[in-house]
């Protein structure tokens, strides 16, 4: 497992060690900070470490930091950076941004922004992994059903599906829902699987179950707050129902989610 780690890069070497003593006095140990000369020997340091942040200056000598994002790019290796420019380097810094920076700091570095610069970045790349391994870790046949979920063409069951989502931490009793969109229970219960395909009892319940997912990797919430926020009255039964249809408990997915941040 790699340690958490930012990269700084800059042929300055005062420069260079201010921003990486700066980044260092932030972290408190949560981070590793390693410094490089120039862009080709980042490019080397990259290709044996993931690294959560990229800091790298816009002009150096051997490779510059654009070269260093253009050749990041070429090789699909996704990192979240920040450059450091100087007043004439505008242009080469919008470029930065085109290749993927996040932001840009202007020399002389003044510690609260570049502090602050990185704390919004590291944010950024945190949400970034997450997103990447929810798509790994959530159910494919769940994404498929939800991203082919069109519009119906009926405009009442458009309006139901809005009021599930709108209302999804509540009971959502489907006579409840059906007398929102103004009809009987037992037509709209027809309806409904006539223009989704399922059930709105399986409809809700896969609804319920992708979004505690999300929940799960992209929060730090306990499982009696997800159960509450995605509508069971119980925790014990938000993890029946989980285990019946995931095969784990939401723990052990979760679980299942860290192990594999380790290995990214």
């Amino acid at each position: 497992m790699n340690h958490p780690a930012i990269l700084i890069v800059d042929d300055e070497r005062n420069a260079r060690m201010g921003v990486s003593l700066t980044l260092q006095k932030w972290a408190k140990g949560q981070y590793d900070v390693d410094v490089a000369e120039n862009g080709f020997q980042a490019f080397e340091l990259m290709r044996e470490r993931n690294y959560d942040l990229l800091v790298t200056d816009i002009q150096m000598p051997v490779m510059t930091g654009i070269e260093l994002l253009e050749a990041l790019r070429n090789e699909d290796k996704d990192v979240t950076s920040i450059l450091l420019t100087g007043f004439a380097e505008f242009e080469y810094a919008k470029r930065g941004l085109q290749l993927g920076a996040v932001d840009y700091l202007l020399k002389p570095i003044q510690q609260d922004k570049l502090i602050a610069s990185a704390q919004k970045a590291l944010e950024t790349a945190k949400k970034k992994q997450r997103t990447k391994l929810s798509e790994l870790l959530i159910d494919p046949e769940i994404q498929e059903f939800f991203s082919d979920q069109k519009k119906s063409s009926n405009l009442s069951i458009d309006s139901a599906i809005k009021y599930i989502n709108d209302h999804l931490r509540t009971t959502l009793a489907i006579k409840d829902v059906a007398q929102h969109v103004h009809l009987n229970s037992s037509y709209f219960s027809v309806l409904f699987k006539q223009e989704k395909g399922i059930t709105f009892s399986d409809f809700v319940t896969k609804l319920r179950l992708k979004k505690a997912k999300e929940l799960l990797i992209i929060t730090d919430l306990g499982i009696d707050e997800i159960s509450e926020q995605i509508g069971y009255q119980t925790t014990s039964y938000f993890i029946k129902i989980f285990k019946k249809n995931e095969s784990m408990t939401p723990k052990q997915y979760r679980d299942r989610f860290l192990e594999k941040r380790k290995s990214v």
